[in-house]
């Protein structure tokens, strides 16, 4: 005989499972949404296991699919992208690994990109020291190391004394 609080249990993995099978989720995620369905703590920690071990959450996936989305479609930097994930209570490990994931070299494009765009949306701007400043904090308010910010602008204008 199936008991009530079973079929409840059953109903909430259902609609977890489906919560799952449209994004990647973090542990975290799911364990938030399967209390807002009204399991208690434990209770949502047993089909969190369940969801676990029938793979339709994994933290390796979920770390690995957000920081690709993160960087590729927000360009967002690794800053930005590791605090993000530690809201997901992604340890720092995992963290880690994910965005050792960025190759150097597309980070360093990425950089690049952005301050191009954002140097030709200040063209009403006449001086150079106000535009560099605009530049570089919009670039690493998008979660880029401020060194790197910079030492890319300074490679940029050398580029262009050069020409």
């Amino acid at each position: 005989m199936i008991t009530e609080a079973s079929k409840h249990l059953q109903q909430a993995k259902n609609k977890a499972a489906r919560y799952c099978s449209v994004a990647e989720r973090s542990p975290y995620q799911v364990l938030t949404k399967l209390q807002l369905y009204g399991l208690e703590f434990l209770e949502a920690k047993v089909v969190l296991k369940a969801l676990k071990e029938a793979n339709f959450i994994n933290e390796e996936r979920f770390v690995s699919s957000f920081v690709n989305d993160k960087f590729t479609y927000n360009k967002w930097g690794k800053i930005k992208i590791s605090l993000e994930l530690r809201k997901h209570k992604i340890c720092a490990y995992q963290i880690e690994e994910g965005l050792n994931m960025i190759k150097k070299s597309d980070y360093e494009s990425k950089i690049s990109e952005l301050i191009d765009k954002k140097w030709y949306k200040l063209q009403g701007e006449e001086f150079f020291l106000i535009k560099k400043k605009k530049t570089c904090q919009f670039v690493i308010s998008k979660g880029f190391e401020s060194h790197l910010v910079l030492a890319q602008f300074d490679k940029k204008v050398k580029n262009l004394l050069e020409l």
